[in-house]
């Protein structure tokens, strides 16, 4: 019998395309650009790419031993893949820190999120939330959701450095988590 349920957030509880969408037109803005699907095709691409890369291992940063400056390495790539040499570095960061703000504006719920885990809150399990997405727009997206009371323990991959799939990401979760049973956990994800 399980008593504790790990979510993933993004696209598990919520619908991080449209999420990404309406941050990707705040950078639009900025960069006094207009919004089309094609651009917004192009740039999801991109950033699907970016962490699965990363993920899978095939992305290394030169910050390696620095999860802030890894994260802010990576997050920052993805932008200038997309807007190529129209943008240094610097300002490929400011414009993430833009895009990391937009993450925090709108965000959408699967359907049925608030009243599934009212429920199994109701039901006395254990609620974590365990995600690769950043840290920055998490509380927010919690609050937004309306489901930041239920979960005991919020874990973000920048904690350890590591994604999931890696086995450094669940060693870190688990820790946080107060080390529980492994086989009275349960993780639902995408």
């Amino acid at each position: 019998m399980y008593d504790t349920i790990i979510f993933d957030l993004d696209d598990t509880l919520t619908d991080d395309c449209e999420n990404i969408r309406q941050a990707f037109k705040i950078v639009l803005e900025y960069k006094k650009d207009y919004y089309t699907d094609e651009k917004f095709e192009m740039f999801y691409n991109i950033d699907k790419k970016t962490w699965r890369d990363r993920a899978a291992g095939k992305l290394i940063t030169p910050y390696e031993n620095d999860k802030e400056k890894k994260a802010e390495w990576l997050r920052a790539s993805r932008f200038i893949k997309y807007f190529g040499d129209s943008i240094d570095y610097n300002e490929a960061v400011h414009i993430n820190d833009i895009y990391m703000e937009g993450m925090k504006e709108k965000v959408v719920a699967r359907e049925g999120t608030l009243d599934i885990i009212k429920y199994l809150y109701n039901k006395k399990y254990k609620l974590i939330i365990a995600t690769n997405g950043p840290i920055v727009p998490l509380k927010s997206k919690l609050e937004k959701l309306q489901i930041e009371k239920y979960f005991r323990i919020v874990f973000s991959a920048e904690e350890v450095g590591f994604m999931k799939p890696h086995k450094e990401f669940y060693k870190g979760l688990l820790k946080k988590s107060g080390n529980p049973v492994k086989e009275k956990i349960l993780f639902i994800g995408d």
